[in-house]
């Protein structure tokens, strides 16, 4: 157990680690490609114009969405190898092109690549427009293929992971590269969500590995407890606070000015005018506790997917977890929930 705890531990630390260097760097390039100073633009000196659409793209993300985007096709063909061992057969290529484009839509529609009307420029009208028509299409290639039986399973099935991956996957990029998000702003809203989110995890295996007794869904996944639960919660919580706060510690802390600027837009997540601290503490605690919540319910339902597939993981790329959709199905039902807090909650997208 202490091996495997360990193990857990390296691994977890490791890939926090290269996330926050990967996105660190797609600041760097967002900054360099609007001809802001940045490492990149001391070392190679400025880009050679900030109107080009290449240009106008990275200034909206370049690492985090191509990572993400290989993290999620990786995710959809394990998600539909568990639906066929349960006897569907979803459509594989017409499910990874929907998607691919449905994911990179919120990018390529800041970047003007979509068409620069306002409904072409807003997050939600691509995407909305694709999932219309994966479904059409889905119905029209099944007619195609001419065999009625299992017309539910197989529809059913390429839809679902089109909506679940590609829709919900989408709002990550809604978050990083929205047209109505600061262009190096949304990096910083996006690894609060993820870090936040990811948290979760972290309390609830610990707790529920120290205390858990109480069996949560023992029909679903056997291990996972209620005090791990709410270990989980607590966890969240506290990293959202510890974000909302980390602007004023580095400061009181004396941080260098390249430290208090970077935690200021960590704290700018939380921030909306001139809203009375006590109201903006308890939205970030309810933060916390709903991004938690999603996180740890999307674990849950995709062990209820694994159970009727009768596999233990999705994958076995990565040493201790799993595949890749073990590792990211937490954050594909926290996004959208986070989206909400961003947009809604406290308007800075």
């Amino acid at each position: 157990m202490i091996g495997r705890m360990g193990q857990r531990i390296a691994y977890g630390a490791l890939a926090i680690a290269s996330l926050v260097g990967l996105f660190l760097a797609d600041a760097e390039i967002a900054a360099w490609a609007t001809g802001e100073p940045s490492g990149i633009s001391d070392l190679f000196g400025q880009a050679p114009t900030t109107d080009s659409p290449v240009f106008r793209l990275f200034s909206r993300g370049s690492l985090i969405p191509f990572l993400i985007l290989a993290l999620v096709l990786r995710a959809a063909g394990e998600l539909m190898s568990l639906f066929e061992a349960t006897g569907a057969k979803p459509n594989r290529r017409f499910a990874f092109i929907m998607v691919a484009a449905l994911f990179v839509a919120p990018w390529f529609s800041a970047a003007g690549w979509l068409g620069s009307d306002i409904a072409s420029q807003e997050g939600l009208f691509w995407p909305l427009t694709l999932v219309i028509a994966a479904a059409l299409g889905a119905a029209v290639l099944h007619v195609i293929r001419g065999i009625p039986e299992g017309t539910f399973r197989d529809v059913g099935s390429t839809v679902f992971v089109v909506i679940y991956l590609g829709f919900m996957g989408s709002f990550a990029l809604q978050i990083r590269s929205g047209a109505d998000v600061p262009q190096q702003a949304g990096v910083w809203f996006l690894l609060v969500t993820v870090l936040v989110t990811k948290a979760a995890d972290i309390g609830a295996y610990f707790t529920g590995t120290a205390i858990g007794k109480t069996k949560l869904c023992p029909n679903i996944s056997p291990a996972k407890s209620v005090e791990g639960l709410v270990g989980g919660l607590a966890m969240s919580v506290a990293v959202a606070v510890l974000f909302a706060s980390s602007n004023s510690i580095a400061i009181s802390a004396g941080g260098s000015e390249r430290l208090v600027a970077f935690t200021s837009e960590l704290t700018r997540f939380f921030v909306h005018g001139d809203t009375n601290q006590s109201i903006r503490w308890v939205a970030v605690i309810i933060f916390g506790l709903s991004v938690s919540a999603a996180g740890q319910f999307g674990d849950l339902f995709e062990s209820c997917l694994k159970r009727d597939a009768g596999a233990k993981d999705s994958g076995n790329l990565i040493p201790q977890y799993g595949g890749i959709l073990d590792l990211i199905d937490s954050p594909v039902l926290a996004l959208p929930v986070a989206w909400f807090f961003l947009t809604a909650v406290w308007s800075n997208g």
